[in-house]
């Protein structure tokens, strides 16, 4: 099992660090594909992010995937993931904050447990290599204290 980015119970997660203009100035997804609900903690110093994601107890996804048993989808966990290892990457690199980061692949993903609604869900990333359009940062997403994904996400400034 991968080793957890971050000790999730060793942080205050109890209130935003971060207003929702800011975030939505770097992460433009609204409606269903905002997939970050808030930021929970930031370390610039330390290049760490954690944002979190609520699901109700019937969320858009859940008539369809598995129906009688949802399961998140692990998309939307790499998706959440992304946009919160965007979000550090703006914050951290002048040239990244103006540009468009797309996904531009997903190394070593695992799923090890499934979240079911209603849950709340905590990304956490941190830059791993960065070059000057391509950058690769290990994200983890936690659900109830556990590690249930993780991957090196890979970016690209379009």
């Amino acid at each position: 099992m991968a080793s957890p980015l971050v000790d999730l119970s060793a942080l205050n997660l109890t209130a935003d660090v971060v207003d929702d203009a800011e975030i939505r100035r770097y992460i433009p997804h609204t409606d269903e594909f905002r997939l970050i609900d808030g930021i929970c903690h930031l370390d610039l110093e330390a290049e760490l992010v954690v944002a979190y994601k609520v699901w109700d107890p019937d969320p858009w996804w859940a008539r369809g995937h598995i129906p009688g048993r949802p399961l998140m989808p692990g998309v939307l966990m790499i998706e959440g993931a992304a946009q919160t290892a965007t979000f550090l990457l703006k914050s951290l690199e002048e040239w990244a904050r103006d540009a468009f980061v797309g996904l531009a692949g997903c190394d070593r993903v695992r799923f090890r447990q499934t979240v079911t609604p209603p849950a709340k869900i905590y990304f956490a990333s941190r830059p791993g290599s960065r070059g000057r359009r391509l950058v690769r940062y290990p994200t983890q997403c936690f659900h109830q204290g556990k590690l249930v994904m993780d991957m090196e996400l890979i970016g690209a400034a379009f």
